[in-house]
């Protein structure tokens, strides 16, 4: 029997499409969980995030396409 392992990624970089808001302006990646722009949310509107996986080798992060 073959098992194959697979990783989830827990942290996630991510850049907000209407107002800019990135991981970067807070200092770490985000959580799973962080789905909506925090920013925008307190401003009444919920915003979907661009996101995409945090390398864990500490390598510059990409950005979202």
């Amino acid at each position: 029997m073959l098992i194959k392992k697979t990783a989830l990624a827990t942290l996630w970089h991510f850049e907000c499409p209407e107002c800019g808001f990135t991981d970067a302006e807070i200092g770490h990646p985000a959580r799973a969980d962080t789905i909506h722009c925090e920013v925008c949310l307190q401003d009444g509107a919920r915003v979907r995030l661009k996101r995409w996986p945090a390398d864990v080798s500490g390598a510059l992060p990409r950005r979202a396409a």
